[in-house]
C-alpha cells in the first residue's frame, strides 16, 4: 500500500512539515479517504484499518453501507460515534451511531433519535453539553439516593441498638419534604453554556464516584456515632422512655416552656415510649440537615451544569427544608415538640448540633469540590501511577506515536502479511501505472493474495 506525499485523489496523508523528524511527528498527520479506498482497505488491509481510523479526518463519497461499516469500525475502537445526516442514504448510519442527529424532518428523522431544527451541524456542541449535563445529573441523583439510604441506615442502626426508633412525622419530613422533592427537582439544572474540554465520568464504578460515596458515608458515620455517644455523657441525660420521673425532674434545666401532662397516677404521658429519647432528638436534626447538605454538594454546577441557584425550585426547596429543620430544632412550642415526638434540650446542645452539621458540610464540600471533582488532580494521579485508558483507540494512538515508520510513505505493502501476490483493481489504475511483471503474476490462477496501490 503506497501513500505518496502530500495527497492523492483517492487516499491522502498529510504529515505537516516535511522537515519534521519521523520519530517526532506524533499525531500531526491526517488521513482523507473516499468510499472506494475504504472498501479496499476494509476487505484486503484490515490490519491497517485501525491505524488509519485513529487519525482519519475526512471520509467522503461513501455509500450507505460503507457509512454504517465505518461507524461500526470506530465503535470497535471504543469510540463514541455521532452521526449527522439529512437523507435516506444516512438512515443506516444514523441508527448504528451512538448519537444520530437528523438535519431534516424527512426520512432521516425516522431513524435518528435526535432531530435538529437547523440544517447544519452547530447543534452537535449543544447536544454534547445537554448529554453531559444529563449524565452528571443522573449520577448526582444516584449518589444522593445512595447516601440517603446509608445515612438513614446508620441512624436507624444506632437507635435500634437502644431499642428506639424515629417517629412517623420525623420519617415523613425526611422522606417526603426533603428526599422526594430533591429527586423531582435535582435534575432540572440546565447545561453549562460553555463546552468543557473534557468529559465527566461515564461509569458508576469510577473512582471519584465511589470515593465520594465512601467518604461521605465515613463522615456521616463519625458524626452520628460521636453525637450518639456524647449525648449520653451529658449531666441532664436520662433514658426517657424508661425513667419518666427522671425526665420530669430535669425538665427545669431546659430552656423551654413546654410541660408534659401528668395523668391521674402522677406519671408523665409519653406516647410512644420508645420514640421519646435524647438520642432520637439528637440524631434527627443531624441526619435531616445531612440530607440537605449532600443534595447541595451533589448538585455541583460548573463545568457541566449551570450553578445551583439557577435551578430556582430546587434551591427554594433546599432553603425551605433547611429553615424548617432549624426552626423545629430551636423552637420551644409544645405543639411542635409533641407533634414531632421530640424531647426538649438545653439551648447550648442545640447550638452544638448546628455547629457540628455546619462543620460536616464544610469538610464534605471541600473534599468533594477540591479533591474528588478536581480534574487536574486526577490526571496527575494517573500520570504518577501509570494509569492509562484501556480503550482501543488510546492504545493505538500510543503505539503509533512511538512508531517511527508510521505513516508509511513511498512504500508498497502487500495483502496477506507481505507474501507474494497482489490484487489489481482496474477501476483505480491504468495499464501504464501497473508494472508488467505484476501483470504477469496477476494472470496466475494459483495466486491467493492481493496487492493494491492507493
Amino acid at each position: 500500500m503506497a501513500l505518496p506525499l502530500p495527497w492523492e485523489e483517492e487516499t491522502g496523508v498529510y504529515t505537516g512539515n516535511s522537515s519534521t523528524p519521523r520519530g517526532d511527528r506524533g499525531s500531526c498527520y491526517h488521513f482523507a479517504m473516499s468510499g472506494k479506498s475504504y472498501q479496499v482497505v476494509f476487505e484486503h488491509f484490515t490490519n491497517l484499518l485501525p491505524k488509519i481510523l485513529v487519525n482519519g479526518t475526512v471520509f467522503a463519497r461513501m455509500s450507505p453501507g460503507q457509512k454504517s461499516s465505518l461507524i461500526e469500525e470506530f465503535q470497535k475502537l471504543n469510540y463514541y460515534v455521532g452521526m449527522c445526516g439529512d437523507g435516506a442514504n444516512d438512515c443506516g448510519a444514523l441508527k448504528v451511531a451512538h448519537a444520530g442527529i437528523s438535519l431534516s424532518e424527512q426520512e432521516a428523522s425516522v431513524a435518528s433519535p435526535f432531530t435538529s431544527k437547523t440544517a447544519n451541524i452547530k447543534c452537535v456542541p449543544h447536544l454534547i453539553r445537554e448529554g453531559r449535563a444529563a449524565l452528571v445529573s443522573s449520577f448526582g441523583v444516584f449518589k444522593y439516593l445512595t447516601m440517603y439510604g446509608i445515612i438513614q441506615f446508620i441512624s436507624a442502626l444506632l437507635l435500634y441498638w437502644q431499642l428506639q426508633l424515629f417517629g412517623n412525622y420525623q420519617y415523613l419530613v425526611q422522606d417526603v419534604a426533603i428526599t422526594l422533592m430533591v429527586c423531582l427537582t435535582m435534575s432540572s439544572t440546565h447545561a453549562y453554556p460553555k463546552l468543557a474540554p473534557y468529559r465527566p465520568a461515564g461509569q458508576l464504578l469510577s473512582p471519584p464516584l465511589l470515593l465520594s460515596i465512601f467518604l461521605n458515608s465515613c463522615f456521616s458515620c463519625i458524626v452520628q456515632i460521636s453525637a450518639f455517644l456524647y449525648v449520653k455523657q451529658q449531666p441532664w441525660y436520662c433514658e426517657v422512655y424508661q425513667y419518666s420521673e427522671c425526665f420530669l425532674a430535669n425538665q427545669s434545666n431546659f430552656s423551654t416552656t413546654m410541660s408534659l401532662e401528668r395523668n391521674w397516677t402522677g406519671n408523665a404521658t409519653l406516647i410512644p415510649g420508645s420514640i421519646l429519647s435524647f438520642e432520637t432528638t439528637t440524631l434527627w436534626p443531624i441526619t435531616t440537615i445531612n440530607y440537605i447538605t449532600v443534595a447541595f454538594i451533589f448538585s455541583k454546577g460548573k463545568p457541566f451544569r449551570k450553578p445551583i441557584y439557577t435551578n430556582y425550585i430546587f434551591s427554594f426547596l433546599l432553603l425551605a427544608a433547611l429553615g424548617l429543620t432549624i426552626f423545629i430544632l430551636f423552637s420551644d412550642f409544645q405543639v411542635i415538640y409533641r407533634g414531632m415526638e421530640l424531647v426538649p434540650t438545653i439551648t447550648s446542645w442545640r447550638v452544638l448540633i448546628l455547629v457540628v452539621t455546619l462543620t460536616q458540610f464544610c469538610v464534605t464540600f471541600f473534599v468533594e469540590d477540591a479533591i474528588l471533582q478536581n480534574h487536574e488532580l486526577w490526571l496527575l494521579i494517573k500520570r504518577e501511577f501509570g494509569f492509562y485508558s484501556k480503550s482501543q483507540y488510546r492504545t493505538w494512538q500510543k503505539k503509533l506515536a512511538e512508531d517511527s515508520t508510521w505513516p508509511p510513505t513511498n512504500r508498497t505493502d502487500y495483502s496477506g502479511d507481505g507474501k507474494k501476490g497482489f490484487y489489481i483493481n482496474r477501476g483505480y489504475e491504468s495499464h501504464e501505472q501497473i508494472p508488467e511483471r505484476k501483470l504477469k503474476l496477476g494472470s496466475q490462477p494459483t495466486e491467493q493474495h492481493f496487492w493494491t496501490r492507493l
